[in-house]
């Protein structure tokens, strides 16, 4: 082999140095991440920093705008108002009901049996009192025959207890009988008595079974169902007959709760029919109202002599009620919008509530009978959004007008 020469020294292992360490990483390298790191996470903090303001500024903005849109919805800077006009109305009341018979009777027998005769059928005009059917009443008849025979038999052993007894209470006084056998003698008078009795009471109880075998119609009016024909069995319980009288009829209906306070028992009503206008009498005005409706049931007589007006149908009747009541007329515009019964009146530059009793006249005018004064400000035409509380500018009153509406009903 060839020997290098003394002065070449061997090349070093690059993975070792002198007393076998390791190399160490450049500091520079070391330093200068560090430095990158920290400059980047002061970027992210001022980007934060800047994200945050920005979002606290576009908050307050929002709130301010909220505050300016929720001022400006409820500034009411002007409104107008009317006073109302004192009048006098006589109130027409319009009532919704239905027409009903003035009498109604479910008409049967009161025993049970076969039916031997039908007298009548549907659509017949009957007088009170009038037969309608009868019952085969040869099983009555026979059982009034025995309680008669039997009346008579108790009459004559009662005619023979009490002769018995007069001879005998003779004889008591004159001493030819014990006093026991007078006291035994009157017993069996008295017994006999008490028989006749009861077989004078079999017989009125055999009379009235006899008489239920007939049945009548309890009150003039015309015949709105009966049976076919005859040979059907009659049951206590069953009604076979309907009979109505349409000579009188009744209208049922309801009143709104505020308009109940117009009408009275005696009150005039009227029913438009094809023929001619019908009139009736109020005969009762309820004082309780319905839960479920809020509504008052009125009931009216109808004299339907001229048959114009049938049971069973829905009408629309009027009603004259008070006449000469006082009220506040108002113009429609100013009930609030949403709202059947409030308007807003202005004092001391708020806005109130009021809630009105009123009706309708035909021109469209409110007739209020309760719930603001003459000397009000009425608040016409009020925004949708108007709050009780706004504080309100009067930029114009308006005139009142004549009072005609109320005169013209």
């Amino acid at each position: 082999m060839t020997e290098l020469p003394a002065s070449v020294s061997p090349p070093l292992d690059p993975s070792q140095e002198p007393n076998g360490e390791r190399p160490r990483a450049p500091l520079v390298g070391v330093i200068a991440g560090a430095l990158t790191l920290l400059g980047f996470a002061a970027w992210s903090g001022v980007r934060i920093q800047a994200a945050t303001h920005e979002k606290a500024a576009v908050a307050a903005q929002r709130n301010a705008d909220s505050k300016r849109a929720n001022a400006a919805a409820h500034a009411l800077a002007n409104v107008s108002t009317v006073a109302p006009v004192t009048a006098t109305w006589d109130p027409v009341v319009e009532i919704d009901g239905t027409i009903a018979a003035g009498q109604h009777a479910d008409v049967g027998f009161k025993t049970s049996g076969r039916i031997a005769k039908v007298l009548v059928k549907v659509g017949d005009s009957v007088k009170a009192g009038q037969l309608l059917a009868t019952l085969d009443a040869s099983e009555a008849a026979a059982q009034l025959r025995a309680a008669q025979a039997q009346e008579r038999a108790a009459q004559a052993q009662l005619t023979l207890a009490t002769d018995t007894d007069r001879r005998t209470q003779t004889m008591v006084q004159s001493g030819a009988m014990a006093e026991g056998t007078g006291v035994q003698s009157a017993q069996q008078r008295a017994l006999a008595s008490a028989q006749l009795e009861s077989a004078q009471a079999q017989v009125s109880l055999s009379q009235v079974t006899l008489s239920n075998q007939r049945l009548v119609a309890p009150f003039a009016g015309s015949v709105t169902r009966a049976p076919d024909g005859a040979g059907g069995i009659a049951s206590p319980a069953v009604s076979l007959f309907e009979l109505d009288d349409l000579s009188h009829l009744k209208l049922k209906g309801t009143l709104g709760e505020r308009d109940a306070a117009l009408v009275e028992p005696g009150a005039v009503l009227s029913v438009d029919t094809e023929h001619g206008p019908v009139t009736g009498t109020v005969t009762a005005v309820l004082g309780t109202v319905d839960p479920s409706t809020r509504r008052v049931r009125i009931e009216a007589s109808i004299d339907n002599q001229g048959s114009r007006l049938r049971a069973g149908t829905f009408v629309r009747a009027t009603v004259k009620g008070k006449s000469g009541l006082g009220v506040l007329e108002l113009p429609r515009e100013t009930l609030r919008p949403g709202s059947q019964d409030e308007v807003f009146v202005v004092e001391n530059d708020t806005l109130a509530t009021r809630h009105l009793a009123f009706s309708i006249a035909p021109d469209g005018t409110l007739l209020v009978r309760h719930g603001i004064a003459a000397s009000d400000r009425v608040v016409i035409a009020p925004r949708s959004d108007a709050q009780p509380g706004d504080r309100v500018a009067v930029a114009r009153s308006v005139a009142p007008a004549a009072p005609a509406s109320a005169a013209s009903n």
